[in-house]
């Protein structure tokens, strides 16, 4: 192979700007990095007087051809080549840098190839460390080795070696001693010497960064590593103490040296976690050295805007690993009778609070206070967990102190930027404070169940001081974020706040009527009413507190936070709603005037309906009809004009679509005869309460549907072919069956004929959930029975007709929303109504049929729905000879379909539904079942990487669970696995 057109493809790869160029050039150099004669070529590029983009290409090459196509290389020829290896190492042991990292690890991979030679490790590393390669330094060759050394256990998770893995594993077990080792007696003599030289420092950043790798296995034990604990420890005070820093930062390399040990201390404390108790006292132990060491670093380093924020956090993630694999070894000092286990926990807490505490606003002036909220729950769970006796009491009473110090300081942390300090946040920055506060609000949850009833306390004293800072300097408009977190404190818990009168509440929801919004930022406002609304399900056992409240929302629906003002509104008159009738008709005044006010936006505007008609609920039928005249006629009369008009532009769909989603919104709660149950399939007429009004008053909803049905069907008519249209259109009527149920019997008819127009153009899946629940709730009425036969038959009609059509074009998945639909309809009906299918005397072989077709896609939402369908109709079966029939039929290919599928037609991740279909058919019908199931039998089915053995075992397993959903899903998991030749149990199928 001509090596100069290769030389010149490698600097036309790397230096032309032709990316089609480039393309081309890097398929032709990955193909003859796969030819045999890469072994030659390789050594040719790697010469001293080559471009270092063709050296670097060369080192890549032999390091790819290692990992892949080591049997290349004929066994005699191994010791030459590690020569040849170590010559090419010695040509580039002092540069370039890329070419040289590329040929140690092709020494690591080389070694691991190696590793049935028992001390192939240990001559390397003693080749390296005796000063055998005498045309480099002793400081490079030290570099070269230690990142040999890393490199090894890397290598050897993706290298294609002759040895078996497993045994590639126990050589590198029994080798990770003596490696570790080799760099711990390094690091020590490094350390234990005059002084460190700049030039080392890449050497013990290499050596500390192998030791990370060597125990990611897991195999050292952690008692054994106390030296190592030991030199880490010396080597991180050392990089942080060594000279005076005049402005408080360290050097790169002192940064990332002391980071990499403290990343291996994290690794050690983190690889035997399964024996934390054994390890006790080695737990311990070791924690204590970490505060000794490490916490005068965490005081130096608690200020804000400082250089060695990195260092810091790593730092407390090493506590905080710690003490999340060994909770209960350092939480046993809470109450211990062990000095010094008590002396540890309580420095180990405040070392925490100080973490939680860091000075700054996070994420702009630190980053570490997010770490220890985990903590909070952590230590919150050890003492939850203790028997109830005495010693978990006493434990109670002991933490509450620390939780209720981090409540004040959680509170101070929350608070947002003002209009002075914005300038210094990016979009990112408000992201991450924005995820931030939502911890901390979780946090206070979290405290509340530890301090209950004191939380409140604090809480009120909070707001006081708030209150005090604010009104200290009157004319400051940019004191307001402290108020703001407290108030953001107290929504945060609101939804463990129930039943008594706490004064502690009743004292916000004053203050927070008399703020003077206007004054300050509008996020206090917006705060304001979102902690109203939270407050909802308290207000409704304290009603009184109810017209403040309101009088909050109410300000702030004509204020730029109106989206919180809705979302609160929302709530209060959904959890206050019998509550609610006093104050209705103003309220329904101010929702009016919002609404005609036009600054709302689109979403605030549908929001507020759904008050609208919480409200309209609750007062007389008179001024329902009075305020459905104010409200809702404005909506239908945009509609109207949208009809007469003709008008199909863009604009006007976007307005249709709003006016849309009001009335639906609007018929999804009101109701003035409240279901006493809600069931969400439907099953019949609900029993409804008469209240206010009496029986005979006709439903508002229907008044307004049959004065609007007409409307409703031209709207239909004219945006047929809009699916966005359509489906809000069938959304709004879906709601309307949804809280009317029987009552809507009237309209039926035209709800039908509606639905029939709809799948003229297209199944919209409204349309066929809303034709389910008129068919679920109407087909005992004998007046509508025929209707609702007609109905559920032009429906299987329509689904049958398109699936044939894509089925013929195998292009079953371009209509597989519709697939999904049309079998999460007919569960709903088999599992309600399954009369239905002997009425209409339906195609059941067919409708079988095609979800074994849709079982068989790739997409998720067929698969598991015509799965779940054909499951309940198998169950269904017994009692409908015609259902019966068409499942005795088919059994066997549901089967055969069933089987292909866990073989590999159906992605590994979905292959536990297919559980339901075996256990249908052996609980219904368990005579039939075993002759089904020898289809198995057949040779080389469903694979034939699964053995008749194999398949004996499973069916016995399957055979013998009729009920246990649980373990069939396991067996189906296991045997999935096998016929796909893939490794997914630790315990093997065979033998389980």
């Amino acid at each position: 192979m001509d090596v100069r057109a290769i030389e010149e493809a490698v600097i036309t790869f790397y230096r032309s700007g032709n990316q089609q160029q480039q393309g081309e050039t890097h398929q032709w150099l990955q193909q003859i990095q796969e030819s045999p004669q890469a072994w030659s070529f390789c050594w040719d590029l790697m010469q001293l007087n080559k471009p270092s983009e063709v050296q670097f290409f060369g080192a890549i090459t032999l390091h790819s051809k290692l990992t892949k196509h080591w049997a290349e290389i004929p066994k005699e020829a191994h010791v030459e080549f590690k020569q040849k290896l170590l010559e090419s190492i010695v040509l580039f042991g002092n540069g370039p840098k890329i070419v040289l990292s590329q040929l140690c690890i092709s020494l690591s991979v080389f070694i691991v190839h190696m590793l049935e030679h028992q001390t192939v490790i240990e001559d390397v590393t003693n080749m390296f460390l005796n000063d055998q390669l005498g045309n480099l330094s002793k400081n490079t060759q030290l570099e070269i080795l230690m990142s040999v050394l890393e490199g090894i256990p890397d290598e050897a998770d993706s290298v294609h070696t002759q040895i078996p893995r497993s045994l590639v594993r126990e050589q590198l077990n029994k080798k990770a001693a003596f490696a570790t080792g080799t760099v711990v007696t390094y690091l020590s003599e490094k350390l234990n010497g005059t002084r460190i030289d700049e030039s080392e420092t890449t050497v013990l950043i290499n050596a500390t960064k192998s030791l990370t790798t060597w125990l990611k296995y897991g195999n050292v034990r952690l008692d054994d590593c106390e030296s190592m604990v030991q030199v880490l420890l010396k080597l991180i005070h050392y990089c942080y103490w060594k000279e005076p820093k005049e402005d408080g930062c360290m050097s790169q390399d002192d940064s990332d040296l002391a980071e990499a040990a403290v990343k291996v201390l994290v690794k050690i404390v983190t690889s035997q976690t399964s024996n934390g108790n054994k390890f006790s006292t080695t737990v311990v132990r070791y924690m204590k050295l970490f505060l000794d060491v490490l916490n005068p670093i965490l005081d130096a380093e608690w200020k804000e805007n400082n250089e060695n924020e990195n260092l810091a956090f790593i730092i407390y993630t090493l506590f905080l690993s710690t003490l999340e694999c060994y909770t209960s070894v350092i939480c046993a000092g809470i109450l211990s009778e062990n000095e010094d286990l008590t002396k540890m926990y309580t420095n180990t807490v405040d070392l925490l609070i100080k973490c939680t505490n860091k000075p700054g606003t996070y994420p702009v002036d630190e980053s570490c206070s997010t770490l220890a909220m985990e903590f909070w729950y952590m230590l919150q769970d050890e003492v939850f967990s203790m028997p109830n006796d005495d010693r978990k009491a006493k434990c109670w009473e002991a933490i509450k102190p620390v939780y209720a110090h981090i409540v004040r300081v959680l509170i101070r942390k929350s608070q947002l930027p003002n209009e002075k300090t914005l300038h210094r946040w990016n979009s990112d920055d408000l992201e991450s404070f924005r995820c931030y506060r939502q911890d901390i609000g979780d946090t206070l949850l979290s405290c509340h169940d530890v301090l209950n009833d004191l939380m409140l306390d604090i809480l009120s004293e909070a707001l006081d001081e708030s209150i005090m800072y604010l009104n200290y300097d009157p004319q400051n408009v940019d004191n307001w974020p402290l108020l703001e977190a407290t108030v953001h404190a107290y929504c945060s818990i609101a939804q463990k706040i129930e039943y008594a009168e706490y004064p502690q509440v009743v004292k916000l929801l004053k203050v927070l009527n008399e703020i003077p919004y206007e004054k300050y930022s509008d996020k206090l406002l917006g705060m304001a009413l979102e902690t109203a609304g939270a407050f909802s399900d308290w207000i409704s056992d304290n009603p009184k507190y109810l017209p403040p409240a309101i009088e909050l929302l109410v300000k702030g629906l004509t204020s730029s936070q109106a989206s919180q003002a809705t979302l609160g509104l929302k709530d209060l008159t959904s959890e206050c709603q019998k509550e609610m009738a006093p104050y209705a008709l103003p309220l329904l005044d101010a929702c009016r005037a919002a609404l005609s006010s036009g600054r709302l936006k689109n979403a605030e505007m549908i929001r507020l309906m759904y008050t609208v008609g919480n409200i309209m609920s609750v007062i007389s039928y008179e001024n329902i009809i009075h305020y459905l005249d104010l409200m809702v006629s404005p909506c239908f009369e945009e509609l109207q004009m949208n009809v007469q008009n003709q008008d199909k532009s863009e604009a006007a769909r976007g307005r249709v679509i709003l006016r849309l989603e009001m009335v639906s919104k609007l018929f999804s709660s009101l109701n003035t005869r409240k279901p006493s149950e809600k069931d969400g399939d439907l099953p019949g007429p609900a029993q409804n309460i008469q209240h206010p009004m009496v029986a005979s008053q006709v439903q508002p909803i229907l008044l307004i549907l049959e004065k609007t049905m007409p409307l409703l069907k031209n709207i239909c008519s004219l945006w047929l072919h809009e699916e966005s249209v359509v489906e809000t259109l069938c959304k709004a009527l879906q709601q309307a069956l949804t809280n009317l149920m029987e009552d809507i019997k009237p309209l039926l008819n035209d709800i039908c004929c509606l639905i029939l127009l709809v799948f003229g153009n297209k199944c919209a899946p409204s349309a066929v959930e809303m034709a389910g629940n008129c068919i679920l709730i109407f087909y005992h009425d004998l007046e509508c029975r025929e209707n609702m036969k007609q109905l559920f038959n032009a429906i299987l009609e329509y689904n049958f007709g398109q699936m044939q059509q894509y089925d013929e074009q195998q292009k079953l998945s371009d209509v597989s929303d519709l697939i999904e639909t049309f079998f999460s309809f007919n569960t709903r009906i088999t599992k309600k109504m399954p009369v239905c299918y002997d009425a209409v005397q339906a195609d059941c072989s067919r409708l079988i049929d095609y979800a074994m077709k849709s079982m068989m896609l790739p997409e998720t939402g067929p698969i598991k729905k015509s799965v779940q369908f054909l499951s309940v109709f198998i169950k269904e079966s017994r009692n409908h000879p015609l259902m019966m029939n068409s499942v005795v039929g088919q059994a066997e290919n549901i089967l055969r379909t069933t089987f292909l599928c866990l073989g590999g037609y159906t992605p590994r991740a979905h292959v536990d539904v297919f559980a339901d279909i075996l256990l249908s058919l052996n609980c219904k019908y368990p005579s039939d079942f075993p002759r089904w199931i020898r289809i198995l039998e057949k040779p080389n089915f469903p694979t034939f990487f699964v053995s008749p053995a194999d398949k004996e075992l499973f069916v016995k397993k399957v055979l013998k669970e009729k009920v246990n959903r649980r373990l069939v899903q396991e067996h189906v998991r296991k045997f999935a696995a096998m016929c796909r030749n893939a490794v997914e149990w630790d315990i093997d199928f065979r033998a389980s």
